[in-house]
Protein backbone atom coordinates (compact mmCIF):
# COMPACT_ATOMS: atom_id res chain seq x y z
CA UNK A 1 0.00 0.00 0.00
CA UNK A 2 0.78 3.30 -0.76
CA UNK A 3 2.08 5.92 2.13
CA UNK A 4 -1.91 6.79 2.84
CA UNK A 5 -2.08 3.48 4.40
CA UNK A 6 0.84 3.85 6.58
CA UNK A 7 -0.41 7.20 7.86
CA UNK A 8 -3.47 5.76 8.85
CA UNK A 9 -2.00 2.71 10.77
CA UNK A 10 0.54 5.03 12.10
CA UNK A 11 -2.22 7.98 13.41
CA UNK A 12 0.22 10.50 11.72
CA UNK A 13 -0.63 14.04 12.77
CA UNK A 14 -0.22 16.71 10.43
CA UNK A 15 -2.59 19.74 11.22
CA UNK A 16 -3.83 23.27 11.18
CA UNK A 17 -5.91 25.78 12.99
CA UNK A 18 -9.50 24.43 11.95
CA UNK A 19 -10.57 27.88 12.83
CA UNK A 20 -8.91 30.91 10.69
CA UNK A 21 -7.86 30.44 7.41
CA UNK A 22 -6.47 34.06 7.15
CA UNK A 23 -4.46 33.80 10.21
CA UNK A 24 -0.62 34.25 9.99
CA UNK A 25 2.15 31.73 11.13
CA UNK A 26 2.76 33.84 14.02
CA UNK A 27 -0.81 35.01 15.32
CA UNK A 28 -2.45 32.39 17.49
CA UNK A 29 -5.70 30.98 16.12
CA UNK A 30 -9.12 32.23 17.74
CA UNK A 31 -11.53 29.51 18.63
CA UNK A 32 -14.06 29.30 17.02
CA UNK A 33 -17.38 27.68 16.29
CA UNK A 34 -17.95 25.10 13.53
CA UNK A 35 -21.72 26.81 12.49
CA UNK A 36 -22.63 29.19 9.63
CA UNK A 37 -19.72 31.02 9.44
CA UNK A 38 -17.58 28.09 8.22
CA UNK A 39 -20.76 26.84 6.37
CA UNK A 40 -20.54 29.90 4.24
CA UNK A 41 -17.29 30.00 3.19
CA UNK A 42 -17.60 25.78 1.94
CA UNK A 43 -20.14 27.10 -0.15
CA UNK A 44 -17.90 29.88 -1.67
CA UNK A 45 -15.08 27.09 -2.19
CA UNK A 46 -14.89 25.29 -5.64
CA UNK A 47 -14.79 21.75 -6.14
CA UNK A 48 -11.51 20.88 -6.48
CA UNK A 49 -11.19 19.37 -10.24
CA UNK A 50 -7.00 19.13 -9.86
CA UNK A 51 -5.27 16.27 -11.34
CA UNK A 52 -3.52 13.77 -8.28
CA UNK A 53 0.05 14.29 -8.06
CA UNK A 54 -0.27 10.80 -6.54
CA UNK A 55 -0.97 8.94 -9.71
CA UNK A 56 1.79 7.07 -12.51
CA UNK A 57 2.85 8.41 -15.59
CA UNK A 58 0.54 4.68 -16.86
CA UNK A 59 -2.74 5.99 -15.06
CA UNK A 60 -1.78 9.29 -16.32
CA UNK A 61 -1.56 9.03 -19.83
CA UNK A 62 -4.63 6.42 -19.65
CA UNK A 63 -6.98 9.29 -18.11
CA UNK A 64 -5.67 11.52 -20.83
CA UNK A 65 -6.49 9.57 -22.97
CA UNK A 66 -10.00 7.82 -22.02
CA UNK A 67 -11.41 11.39 -21.53
CA UNK A 68 -10.21 13.53 -24.65
CA UNK A 69 -13.19 13.83 -27.55
CA UNK A 70 -15.52 12.80 -24.82
CA UNK A 71 -18.82 14.20 -24.34
CA UNK A 72 -20.46 14.59 -20.55
CA UNK A 73 -23.42 12.36 -20.43
CA UNK A 74 -27.17 13.82 -20.06
CA UNK A 75 -28.29 13.14 -16.14
CA UNK A 76 -31.63 11.75 -17.84
CA UNK A 77 -29.19 9.12 -20.04
CA UNK A 78 -27.49 7.98 -17.13
CA UNK A 79 -28.25 4.25 -16.44
CA UNK A 80 -26.62 4.06 -12.58
CA UNK A 81 -25.30 0.65 -11.74
CA UNK A 82 -27.17 -0.91 -9.15
CA UNK A 83 -25.90 -4.04 -6.72
CA UNK A 84 -25.54 -6.55 -6.68
CA UNK A 85 -22.86 -6.40 -9.52
CA UNK A 86 -21.58 -9.05 -11.42
CA UNK A 87 -19.30 -11.57 -10.84
CA UNK A 88 -15.36 -10.78 -11.84
CA UNK A 89 -14.06 -12.91 -14.31
CA UNK A 90 -10.47 -12.93 -15.92
CA UNK A 91 -11.59 -12.09 -19.50
CA UNK A 92 -8.17 -12.55 -21.59
CA UNK A 93 -7.93 -14.59 -24.15
CA UNK A 94 -4.41 -16.03 -23.10
CA UNK A 95 -4.02 -19.77 -23.57
CA UNK A 96 -3.40 -19.48 -19.51
CA UNK A 97 -6.72 -17.53 -19.14
CA UNK A 98 -8.90 -20.22 -18.39
CA UNK A 99 -6.31 -21.35 -15.49
CA UNK A 100 -5.40 -17.65 -14.13
CA UNK A 101 -9.18 -17.07 -13.65
CA UNK A 102 -9.15 -20.20 -11.42
CA UNK A 103 -6.15 -18.82 -9.21
CA UNK A 104 -8.01 -15.49 -9.41
CA UNK A 105 -11.14 -16.59 -7.39
CA UNK A 106 -8.78 -19.10 -5.21
CA UNK A 107 -7.08 -15.75 -4.21
CA UNK A 108 -9.96 -13.50 -3.50
CA UNK A 109 -12.13 -16.67 -1.44
CA UNK A 110 -8.95 -16.98 0.37
CA UNK A 111 -7.92 -13.39 1.13
CA UNK A 112 -11.31 -11.44 1.76
CA UNK A 113 -13.24 -14.53 2.88
CA UNK A 114 -16.37 -13.36 3.58
CA UNK A 115 -16.22 -9.25 4.01
CA UNK A 116 -18.59 -7.80 2.52
CA UNK A 117 -17.61 -5.94 -0.64
CA UNK A 118 -19.71 -4.82 -3.69
CA UNK A 119 -16.55 -6.08 -5.81
CA UNK A 120 -13.91 -8.05 -5.46
CA UNK A 121 -11.12 -8.80 -8.27
CA UNK A 122 -7.91 -10.58 -8.61
CA UNK A 123 -5.39 -9.06 -12.02
CA UNK A 124 -3.21 -11.82 -13.09
CA UNK A 125 0.14 -11.30 -14.81
CA UNK A 126 1.32 -14.76 -16.02
CA UNK A 127 4.90 -14.73 -17.18
CA UNK A 128 5.30 -18.48 -18.16
CA UNK A 129 2.97 -21.06 -18.03
CA UNK A 130 3.97 -25.25 -17.56
CA UNK A 131 1.04 -27.55 -18.64
CA UNK A 132 3.08 -30.77 -19.53
CA UNK A 133 1.24 -32.60 -16.56
CA UNK A 134 -2.15 -32.02 -16.15
CA UNK A 135 -2.26 -32.80 -12.53
CA UNK A 136 0.28 -29.99 -11.76
CA UNK A 137 -0.03 -27.25 -14.49
CA UNK A 138 2.08 -24.20 -13.14
CA UNK A 139 1.70 -20.39 -13.72
CA UNK A 140 4.65 -18.24 -12.75
CA UNK A 141 3.22 -14.45 -12.07
CA UNK A 142 2.41 -11.65 -10.05
CA UNK A 143 -1.41 -11.71 -8.65
CA UNK A 144 -2.98 -8.82 -7.45
CA UNK A 145 -6.28 -8.62 -5.69
CA UNK A 146 -8.31 -5.59 -4.95
CA UNK A 147 -11.57 -5.08 -3.29
CA UNK A 148 -14.42 -1.89 -3.73
CA UNK A 149 -17.42 -0.59 -2.90
CA UNK A 150 -19.46 1.53 -5.09
CA UNK A 151 -20.47 4.86 -5.03
CA UNK A 152 -22.57 6.37 -7.76
CA UNK A 153 -20.25 5.81 -11.16
CA UNK A 154 -17.28 5.14 -8.86
CA UNK A 155 -15.32 2.11 -7.28
CA UNK A 156 -13.59 3.14 -3.89
CA UNK A 157 -10.46 0.28 -3.21
CA UNK A 158 -11.18 -0.50 0.45
CA UNK A 159 -8.05 -3.24 0.12
CA UNK A 160 -5.59 -4.99 -1.71
CA UNK A 161 -2.74 -6.80 -1.78
CA UNK A 162 -0.11 -8.25 -4.27
CA UNK A 163 0.51 -11.97 -4.25
CA UNK A 164 3.99 -12.98 -6.66
CA UNK A 165 4.53 -16.80 -7.16
CA UNK A 166 4.18 -20.39 -8.86
CA UNK A 167 0.44 -21.48 -8.88
CA UNK A 168 -0.06 -24.85 -8.99
CA UNK A 169 -3.56 -26.39 -10.94
CA UNK A 170 -5.08 -29.99 -11.49
CA UNK A 171 -7.03 -29.82 -14.21
CA UNK A 172 -7.66 -33.70 -14.42
CA UNK A 173 -11.78 -33.21 -13.04
CA UNK A 174 -12.10 -31.17 -15.58
CA UNK A 175 -12.65 -27.39 -14.08
CA UNK A 176 -8.95 -26.07 -12.88
CA UNK A 177 -8.61 -26.22 -8.73
CA UNK A 178 -4.99 -24.66 -7.18
CA UNK A 179 -3.73 -27.42 -5.81
CA UNK A 180 -0.70 -25.55 -3.94
CA UNK A 181 0.89 -21.75 -4.35
CA UNK A 182 4.87 -21.34 -3.91
CA UNK A 183 4.47 -17.58 -2.90
CA UNK A 184 7.57 -15.17 -2.82
CA UNK A 185 8.49 -14.47 1.07
CA UNK A 186 8.11 -10.84 2.54
CA UNK A 187 10.73 -8.63 3.89
CA UNK A 188 14.40 -10.17 4.35
CA UNK A 189 13.52 -13.61 2.61
CA UNK A 190 12.02 -11.83 -0.75
CA UNK A 191 15.27 -11.53 -2.75
CA UNK A 192 16.04 -15.60 -2.35
CA UNK A 193 12.57 -16.94 -2.40
CA UNK A 194 12.50 -14.61 -6.02
CA UNK A 195 15.96 -16.21 -7.17
CA UNK A 196 14.34 -19.61 -6.44
CA UNK A 197 11.02 -19.18 -7.85
CA UNK A 198 11.87 -16.75 -11.02
CA UNK A 199 15.82 -17.10 -11.11
CA UNK A 200 15.86 -20.42 -12.82
CA UNK A 201 13.17 -19.77 -15.20
CA UNK A 202 15.02 -16.48 -16.44
CA UNK A 203 11.77 -14.32 -14.83
CA UNK A 204 13.24 -11.96 -12.37
CA UNK A 205 13.61 -8.76 -14.41
CA UNK A 206 10.18 -9.58 -16.10
CA UNK A 207 8.34 -10.00 -12.81
CA UNK A 208 9.82 -7.07 -11.64
CA UNK A 209 8.72 -5.42 -14.30
CA UNK A 210 5.07 -6.40 -13.57
CA UNK A 211 5.21 -5.05 -10.25
CA UNK A 212 6.21 -2.00 -11.76
CA UNK A 213 3.47 -2.04 -14.60
CA UNK A 214 0.53 -2.77 -11.86
CA UNK A 215 -1.57 0.22 -12.14
CA UNK A 216 -1.80 -0.23 -16.30
CA UNK A 217 -2.53 -4.38 -15.78
CA UNK A 218 -5.64 -2.39 -13.69
CA UNK A 219 -6.55 -0.11 -15.47
CA UNK A 220 -7.19 -2.61 -18.63
CA UNK A 221 -8.39 -5.22 -16.30
CA UNK A 222 -11.33 -2.83 -15.05
CA UNK A 223 -11.87 -1.75 -18.22
CA UNK A 224 -12.66 -5.11 -19.88
CA UNK A 225 -14.84 -6.42 -16.52
CA UNK A 226 -17.02 -2.90 -16.87
CA UNK A 227 -17.08 -2.82 -20.76
CA UNK A 228 -17.64 -6.79 -20.60
CA UNK A 229 -20.89 -5.95 -18.17
CA UNK A 230 -22.22 -2.64 -19.92
CA UNK A 231 -21.90 -1.18 -16.44
CA UNK A 232 -21.91 2.96 -16.33
CA UNK A 233 -19.01 2.74 -13.98
CA UNK A 234 -16.57 6.15 -15.19
CA UNK A 235 -13.63 5.81 -12.29
CA UNK A 236 -12.05 4.20 -9.54
CA UNK A 237 -9.83 5.30 -6.64
CA UNK A 238 -7.37 4.10 -4.40
CA UNK A 239 -7.19 5.58 -0.83
CA UNK A 240 -5.28 8.44 -0.62
CA UNK A 241 -4.87 9.73 -4.23
CA UNK A 242 -7.34 10.92 -6.95
CA UNK A 243 -9.70 9.28 -8.85
CA UNK A 244 -9.01 7.62 -12.08
CA UNK A 245 -10.73 7.35 -15.25
CA UNK A 246 -11.64 3.81 -16.66
CA UNK A 247 -10.36 3.23 -20.16
CA UNK A 248 -12.57 4.82 -22.86
CA UNK A 249 -15.45 5.77 -19.99
CA UNK A 250 -17.33 8.96 -20.18
CA UNK A 251 -16.05 11.79 -17.66
CA UNK A 252 -17.46 11.33 -14.31
CA UNK A 253 -19.55 14.00 -13.98
CA UNK A 254 -18.95 16.69 -10.75
CA UNK A 255 -22.31 15.72 -8.85
CA UNK A 256 -20.98 12.01 -9.21
CA UNK A 257 -17.78 12.88 -7.21
CA UNK A 258 -19.67 14.15 -4.21
CA UNK A 259 -20.04 11.61 -1.62
CA UNK A 260 -23.02 11.35 0.90
CA UNK A 261 -21.61 9.64 3.96
CA UNK A 262 -23.39 8.30 6.45
CA UNK A 263 -20.97 8.04 9.24
CA UNK A 264 -20.56 4.92 12.13
CA UNK A 265 -21.05 7.32 15.24
CA UNK A 266 -24.60 9.38 14.54
CA UNK A 267 -23.39 11.79 11.53
CA UNK A 268 -23.60 12.48 8.05
CA UNK A 269 -21.01 14.63 6.28
CA UNK A 270 -20.45 15.20 2.38
CA UNK A 271 -17.20 15.42 0.89
CA UNK A 272 -15.96 16.22 -2.94
CA UNK A 273 -13.80 12.59 -3.41
CA UNK A 274 -11.65 14.67 -5.96
CA UNK A 275 -10.03 16.26 -2.57
CA UNK A 276 -11.39 13.36 0.20
CA UNK A 277 -11.28 9.81 1.09
CA UNK A 278 -12.74 8.11 3.39
CA UNK A 279 -11.23 4.84 5.69
CA UNK A 280 -13.35 3.01 8.25
CA UNK A 281 -10.86 1.48 10.53
CA UNK A 282 -11.83 -0.56 13.84
CA UNK A 283 -13.79 1.94 15.79
CA UNK A 284 -13.04 4.84 13.72
CA UNK A 285 -14.31 6.55 10.72
CA UNK A 286 -11.11 8.71 9.23
CA UNK A 287 -10.80 11.04 6.20
CA UNK A 288 -7.39 11.94 4.63
CA UNK A 289 -6.39 14.19 1.72
CA UNK A 290 -6.40 13.04 -1.96
CA UNK A 291 -2.88 13.47 -2.88
CA UNK A 292 -1.95 17.09 -3.96
CA UNK A 293 0.16 20.08 -4.72
CA UNK A 294 -2.32 22.21 -3.51
CA UNK A 295 -3.62 21.96 -0.41
CA UNK A 296 -1.35 20.30 2.74
CA UNK A 297 -1.19 16.62 4.42
CA UNK A 298 -4.69 16.06 6.67
CA UNK A 299 -6.52 13.70 8.61
CA UNK A 300 -9.50 14.24 10.24
CA UNK A 301 -10.58 11.04 12.54
CA UNK A 302 -14.00 10.58 14.21
CA UNK A 303 -15.29 8.23 17.31
CA UNK A 304 -16.66 7.63 20.30
CA UNK A 305 -16.35 7.16 23.87
CA UNK A 306 -18.91 5.84 26.20
CA UNK A 307 -19.39 7.71 29.35
CA UNK A 308 -18.83 11.21 30.65
CA UNK A 309 -15.14 11.30 31.92
CA UNK A 310 -13.71 13.79 29.61
CA UNK A 311 -9.89 13.94 31.04
CA UNK A 312 -10.18 10.02 30.71
CA UNK A 313 -10.88 10.93 26.94
CA UNK A 314 -8.29 13.19 26.59
CA UNK A 315 -5.94 11.09 28.09
CA UNK A 316 -6.46 8.35 25.57
CA UNK A 317 -6.56 10.87 22.71
CA UNK A 318 -3.14 11.73 23.74
CA UNK A 319 -1.98 8.46 23.98
CA UNK A 320 -2.18 8.32 20.35
CA UNK A 321 -1.10 11.34 18.65
CA UNK A 322 2.53 10.79 16.92
CA UNK A 323 3.48 13.61 19.74
CA UNK A 324 2.68 12.63 22.83
CA UNK A 325 4.19 15.72 24.47
CA UNK A 326 2.34 18.20 21.97
CA UNK A 327 1.47 21.58 23.62
CA UNK A 328 -2.32 21.64 23.63
CA UNK A 329 -4.16 24.88 24.57
CA UNK A 330 -7.76 23.41 26.62
CA UNK A 331 -10.40 25.70 26.35
CA UNK A 332 -13.70 24.84 27.71
CA UNK A 333 -17.64 25.81 26.97
CA UNK A 334 -17.26 25.98 23.25
CA UNK A 335 -19.91 25.21 21.25
CA UNK A 336 -20.00 22.35 18.48
CA UNK A 337 -22.46 21.80 15.86
CA UNK A 338 -25.22 23.58 17.72
CA UNK A 339 -23.97 21.24 21.11
CA UNK A 340 -23.13 23.52 24.00
CA UNK A 341 -20.39 22.79 26.82
CA UNK A 342 -18.00 21.35 24.38
CA UNK A 343 -13.87 21.46 24.95
CA UNK A 344 -11.56 22.26 22.00
CA UNK A 345 -7.63 21.44 22.44
CA UNK A 346 -5.57 22.86 19.96
CA UNK A 347 -1.56 23.13 19.63
CA UNK A 348 -0.03 26.95 20.44
CA UNK A 349 0.74 28.93 18.35
CA UNK A 350 3.02 30.54 16.54
CA UNK A 351 3.21 27.90 13.93
CA UNK A 352 5.88 27.52 11.37
CA UNK A 353 6.33 25.82 8.20
CA UNK A 354 6.43 21.99 8.10
CA UNK A 355 5.17 21.96 12.06
CA UNK A 356 2.32 19.26 12.87
CA UNK A 357 -0.54 21.27 14.44
CA UNK A 358 -3.38 19.37 16.49
CA UNK A 359 -6.93 20.17 16.92
CA UNK A 360 -9.65 18.12 18.51
CA UNK A 361 -13.45 18.74 19.55
CA UNK A 362 -14.84 16.72 22.25
CA UNK A 363 -18.21 16.44 22.05
CA UNK A 364 -20.57 15.26 25.17
CA UNK A 365 -23.95 13.15 23.16
CA UNK A 366 -26.09 10.79 24.29
CA UNK A 367 -24.13 8.94 27.98
CA UNK A 368 -21.19 9.34 25.51
CA UNK A 369 -18.37 11.86 24.08
CA UNK A 370 -18.04 12.20 20.43
CA UNK A 371 -14.44 12.92 19.36
CA UNK A 372 -13.07 15.15 16.09
CA UNK A 373 -9.99 14.57 15.91
CA UNK A 374 -8.46 16.95 13.45
CA UNK A 375 -4.73 17.18 11.97
CA UNK A 376 -2.68 18.65 9.23
CA UNK A 377 1.11 20.15 8.35
CA UNK A 378 1.18 23.73 8.79
CA UNK A 379 2.38 25.84 5.85
CA UNK A 380 3.63 28.97 5.27
CA UNK A 381 2.51 29.45 2.09
CA UNK A 382 -0.79 31.19 3.06
CA UNK A 383 -2.60 29.64 -0.61
CA UNK A 384 -1.96 26.45 0.22
CA UNK A 385 -2.85 26.92 3.67
CA UNK A 386 -5.97 28.52 2.74
CA UNK A 387 -6.89 25.66 0.51
CA UNK A 388 -6.58 23.12 3.00
CA UNK A 389 -8.84 24.95 5.71
CA UNK A 390 -11.46 25.20 3.20
CA UNK A 391 -11.34 21.42 2.34
CA UNK A 392 -11.85 20.81 6.08
CA UNK A 393 -14.25 23.78 7.25
CA UNK A 394 -16.55 22.69 4.01
CA UNK A 395 -16.30 19.13 5.84
CA UNK A 396 -17.52 19.97 9.22
CA UNK A 397 -19.71 22.47 7.86
CA UNK A 398 -21.71 19.65 5.73
CA UNK A 399 -21.76 17.40 8.94
CA UNK A 400 -25.03 16.83 10.93
CA UNK A 401 -25.20 15.19 14.04
CA UNK A 402 -28.25 12.89 14.32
Amino acid sequence: MKKKLALMAAACIFAFGVFGCGNSANDPAPVAETKPAAESQAEETESGSKDSKGNTEESKVAQDESVSEVKETPAEEIDYPTLPLPEYHYYGTEDWAEYADSVCHFLVENSFGDEAADLNICVPVVLKMDDCDPKDVKLWGEYMIYKYQLMKTSLIEEGGGSFGGVAHLDTTGGSPIVSDFDFLEDGSGFDASLDRLFGKEGLKDAYLKACDDRDKYLAESLANYINKNGLYITQYQEFGWAPVQVLNAPPTRDEDQIIDYVGNFAYTTQFDMREICSLEAEDTDAFVNVESDDWNEFMIELYRKEGSDMDNVIKDLRSHLADEDADLERTEDVTFKDIEGCIVLVSKGPYEDGDQVYTNYLVPRDDGIFVVKISSTYSSDEDKQMATDAIIEEFLGKMELK
